[in-house]
């Protein structure tokens, strides 16, 4: 039985996962991939310009190529893709080194990509993970829907812990008892609150007006909470263990107050805490059911549980393509999709850095919160409308309008709006798309001044999907290793960050970041336009991995189009990682690779990636536990 105390909760959650797998017999379809008759890559170019780095002695950048074929990249998958990684941006060969004709390179990534996806084909790894514990945010979200309680849940329970960026990736969410008590503290809250008035038709369903009329009552409502709660039917065990905490809170008190202690076991219990997932078939790979397969689509696009019609669409079964597909266009047209733009975007542009950002009042002396909430709300509500309106990805790069309010159209140097919300403006070239928004520039600057450094590893990271490596071990600061001032004149940035790079333990990282952040010095450190730093002119001039000249922020966005494969596989393996909970491996690329391939064929619209996400085999299958 299920009992609202630490002991309990964590006893009980080993048991019921272990009764997940389901037994039923079901066809595991693989993803239609086609191989074709594909025609192994060069060798010549990785043996000429990549091993005499990449030997088992040398070792460069982590990655060894001793005994790669490329005629069956697959079998070295990890270092494959790395390859792949580096060539597409221009990383590699490094600056300096000896380069191949043009051509050669292109041919040989995209030959390696043509042989790891035609292997990939034969044999579907969907991947595996934990199951996932509702995150604090989508705890808030789901408790409103289920009971009509809005709670501030940072007081109750503890932050997430963030991996890949974002806050539900289940291997890292733990579980310990400080958790278990938040929870049940948490739980104790929200029961009070949604039962303190028997107005709450949320949770009172019926009302009963005799006392040989409650049981029925109580034993309706259960069910009706107990089948919310849990995102699908519950179990005859469900609503006798809350019935039995019913019981009691009504023999210690009033019918509301045996409603009360029976939410309470409800909203501690692990089928409400966690996304527990039953399986259908059997071997290595096995389709997720219908209800699991419900809460993974809502809580992606809507970050919150599935709704009554979602629930009923299981019941005919949620497992055809057909099926999931018009599934995700409901839930898309849903207002409730701008979960995405609130939870997804927000995540994947490491906006979470704005939480406790203050910037020095020597840079920014203007400023205060309200800044940083209309920045957030602007990125908000400009990734929602890409959404909305079903939008190319790529505009994320080259839109010519946000949404901005009286004070944000101020800051940044647009014609005033009308009225106290936010509007619809036109931009101009140089503040076009992600790029010139404050959120992502403000996210992106230190207190005292612009950081051309994580600028660029923004750049790299975020939206080439290229991080660099962590600095090695004590490596100063550009603050400690370069002067502010230099014969009582105070130093531009970018001559301090030339400085700062002269290092040798420096100079080999900081030579791909800083060149893309400085493209982008004429936004200070509130995202407000420049022209002048330190008394002289900003000079934003930058270059590409490949030593492409870069010039201003329209600069940097020219040259990403020009390379938006990189731009496009990068959202979508955010997208997919964000979805399925867990980080992507080696083994997800030809998936992700599958998934932008079908959108091209759709203008690269939002909705094409998303409804790629869900009918992938990471999403919809899992392979068994070893």
């Amino acid at each position: 039985m299920i009992t609202p105390t630490a002991a309990g909760l964590l006893a009980v959650i080993g048991m019921m996962a272990a009764a997940l797998t389901s037994t039923t017999e079901a066809r595991v379809a693989a993803p239609q991939v086609s191989s074709g008759s594909i025609a192994p890559p060069d060798g010549d170019a990785i043996q000429t310009y990549c091993l005499p780095c990449h030997t088992d002695r040398r070792r460069s950048g982590g990655l060894s190529l001793a005994g790669f074929d490329v005629a069956k990249p697959g079998r070295m998958a990890e270092a494959a893709e790395q390859v792949i990684r580096k060539l597409r941006s221009g990383m590699m060969p490094p600056p300096g080194a000896r380069r191949p004709p043009p051509g050669v390179l292109p041919a040989l990534v995209d030959g390696l990509e043509r042989a790891i996806d035609a292997e990939a084909a034969d044999a579907v790894n969907p991947g595996s993970r934990p199951f996932q514990r509702l995150t604090r945010e989508e705890y808030a979200r789901t408790v409103s829907d289920l009971v009509g309680v809005e709670v501030d849940v940072t007081g109750l329970l503890p932050p997430d812990t963030t991996s890949a960026g974002f806050d539900n990736i289940a291997d890292v969410q733990p579980f310990a008892a400080t958790q278990v008590t938040s929870h049940l503290r948490a739980a104790a809250v929200v029961a009070e609150r949604a039962t303190s008035t028997r107005s709450n038709a949320k949770v009172f369903s019926c009302r009963p007006r005799t006392a040989a009329a409650e049981a029925a009552c109580a034993s309706r409502i259960v069910r009706d909470l107990t089948t919310r709660a849990f995102r699908g039917a519950a179990a005859p065990e469900d609503v006798s263990d809350a019935l039995a905490f019913y019981a009691r809170g009504r023999q210690r008190g009033s019918f509301p107050q045996g409603i009360q202690l029976a939410l309470q076991s409800i909203l501690v219990s692990p089928r409400f805490l966690f996304r527990l997932e039953p399986v259908t078939g059997a071997g290595a790979v096995r389709r997720v059911s219908s209800e699991a397969l419900a809460s993974r689509l809502s809580y992606f696009i809507w970050g919150r549980a599935p709704d009554a019609a979602l629930l009923v669409a299981t019941r005919g079964g949620l497992n055809t393509p057909e099926a999931i597909d018009g599934q995700v266009r409901r839930l898309l047209a849903d207002p409730r999709s701008i979960g995405l733009a609130s939870r997804f975007a927000r995540q994947w542009l490491r906006l979470q850095a704005l939480e406790d950002f203050t910037p020095a009042e020597a840079v920014a002396p203007a400023f205060d919160r309200r800044l940083v909430t209309s920045m957030l709300r602007e990125t908000e509500l400009f990734v929602d409308s890409l959404v909305r309106a079903d939008r190319s990805v790529l505009d994320l790069l080259t839109a010519d309008y946000t949404f901005v309010d009286q004070r944000l159209a101020a800051h940044y140097g647009l014609p005033p709006v009308a009225g106290t919300g936010f509007v619809r403006v036109v931009l101009p070239d140089s503040r076009r798309g992600l790029l010139g928004q404050g959120s992502v520039l403000m996210a992106t600057s230190l207190a005292e001044r612009t950081s051309p450094v994580l600028r660029g590893k923004w750049v790299m990271e975020v939206l080439l999907g290229t991080p660099p490596p962590p600095p090695p071990p004590n490596v100063p600061s550009l603050d400690d290793s370069a002067k502010a001032v230099q014969n009582g004149v105070r130093l531009s940035t970018r001559q301090r960050i030339e400085s700062h790079r002269k290092s040798p333990q420096c100079a080999s990282c900081h030579r791909f970041i800083d060149p893309l952040g400085m493209t982008l010095e004429q936004f200070d450190v509130t995202g407000a336009w420049r022209t002048e730093e330190s008394g002289a002119a900003v000079d934003a001039q930058g270059e590409l991995f490949d030593g492409t000249a870069v010039d201003g922020p329209a600069g940097l966005r020219r040259e990403l189009l020009d390379r938006q494969l990189m731009v496009l596989r990068t959202f979508t393996e955010n997208l997919l990682t964000y979805a399925i909970g867990r980080r992507l491996e080696a083994g997800d690329m030809p998936v992700v690779r599958a998934i932008v391939r079908a959108a091209e064929a759709d203008g690269y619209r939002v909705s094409s990636f998303i409804r790629g996400v869900a009918a992938s085999a990471p999403f919809t299958m899992t392979s068994a536990p070893r």
